[in-house]
């Protein structure tokens, strides 16, 4: 959609909130704060099909959505599920608008988390990662009565790459009702914009130019070290990313498995304390136990600490973010643009599939890996995904390598 067409779906969209604000008001909250104009009418829920600005909005992860007159509900059940509003389907440049806030009008739920996303260079939703990465922040801290006043300079992404307003987060089960979002110039005078929290910084690719990393999460001991014997047959290294309570369990063969890897030249980071769904904890003290623990465990057992993070099953929101900088300088969270989808196929009558998956991913521009070593159906074709990210040109690395961080050994 070209410059002029963007102003019209603006506009289209002003006159329909006018047309409709009386009908509007009888089901969906008024602002507490009105007179207001906005700049961008970014999306009143007047259809279920696309937004103000033309573009798709929807949830994700089975969502369950109600639409109705100028609004959207959602009764989320899980931290897993979203709902995403587009401000383009390539890259929208948010610069002109970086001293004004994101605006957000609901009713009910409080306890979630609201992201800005950016696109990939190419700003190509064929490419991965598609989105390249979000900040978050956390609903409530900007929230007085049914509105939400966020500067965009709290979002800490390349605003020349925005692609879209996400909610997401749910760890409480309340309903949230929209009915519109907006960025507007100015804010009431009496609504207090509280300070912005660090979030930890989100990866799902490579950093380092022709780089490619495997990032192999949790699995069984005995598998482990095939891969790990695997690993030293090809001559690369590799990160994997620790549960903290199988070291801490007496009698297992944990500790002795990673501390072999970490002589080798394997990377070991942190994948929490138990694996649970780190967003949907009900408490920051929940959260911080997760961390902690996987922090001194690695510690006490390994002689090692780490500022790589990788959340259990990618879910990830504010306050996680906002407890791994609060607990970890500069920490990296560490999600993926290739995903063997073992979780989907292994064990399965057609394992073969995740090769498929694989070669999809690295075809579409993945180079950040999430595999783990919990199936033979996975350990058999390691050397085969290793071929595939060989023929791509890129040098295979720990994911602290391909990050470019100046703390890991250099590279051979």
């Amino acid at each position: 959609m070209g410059p002029s067409n963007l102003l019209s779906a603006v506009n289209r969209g002003l006159c329909l909130a006018f047309l409709l604000s009386k009908a509007v008001a009888s089901v969906v909250p008024r602002a507490a704060y009105p007179g207001h104009d906005p700049v961008l009418v970014i999306d009143t829920f007047k259809r279920a099909d696309r937004n103000d600005l033309g573009f798709w909005h929807g949830g994700g992860e089975n969502m369950p959505l109600q639409w109705g007159d100028g609004y959207v509900e959602f009764s989320p059940t899980n931290a897993d599920q979203n709902f995403h509003t587009q401000l383009t389907s390539s890259c929208i440049d948010l610069t002109p608008y970086k001293d004004m806030y994101l605006h957000i009008v609901s009713e009910g739920a409080s306890h979630f988390t609201i992201s800005l996303t950016q696109n990939n260079p190419q700003c190509d939703s064929y490419r991965n990662p598609y989105p390249e990465t979000w900040d978050d922040v956390e609903a409530m801290r900007y929230m007085r009565g049914n509105d939400i006043y966020i500067p965009l300079s709290h979002f800490n992404i390349d605003h020349t790459h925005a692609l879209s307003v996400s909610f997401k987060g749910f760890y409480m089960p309340e309903k949230l009702k929209l009915s519109k979002v907006e960025i507007t110039a100015t804010k009431p005078d009496k609504f207090r914009i509280p300070k912005k929290l660090p979030t930890g910084k989100l990866f799902l690719r490579c950093k380092r130019p022709n780089s490619f990393a495997f990032g192999i999460d949790d699995g069984s001991p005995e598998l482990g070290r095939e891969i790990m014997n695997i690993l030293a047959d090809e001559g690369i290294n590799a990160t994997f990313f620790t549960v903290g309570n199988g070291m801490a369990a007496a009698n297992t063969a944990w500790s002795d498995l990673y501390r072999d890897m970490a002589r080798r030249g394997h990377q070991i980071a942190l994948h929490t304390w138990s694996h649970p769904r780190m967003e949907g904890l009900k408490t920051t003290e929940e959260i911080d136990q997760e961390i902690l623990r996987n922090l001194q465990v690695m510690k006490e057992k390994l002689r090692l600490k780490s500022r790589y993070f990788r959340p259990p099953y990618g879910v990830v929101g504010a306050r996680t973010r906002q407890r791994l900088a609060a607990l970890i300088q500069d920490p990296y969270i560490i999600n993926w643009s290739v995903d063997i989808q073992d979780w989907l196929w292994a064990g399965t009558p057609t394992p073969e599939k995740q090769l498929e998956a694989f070669q999809r991913d690295v075809d579409k521009g993945g180079d950040l890996v999430v595999m783990h070593f919990f199936s033979r159906d996975t350990v058999m074709y390691t050397k085969q995904v290793i071929d595939i990210a060989r023929k791509t040109g890129k040098r295979i690395m720990r994911v602290d390598q391909c990050m470019e961080d100046p703390e890991a050994p250099p590279l051979d």
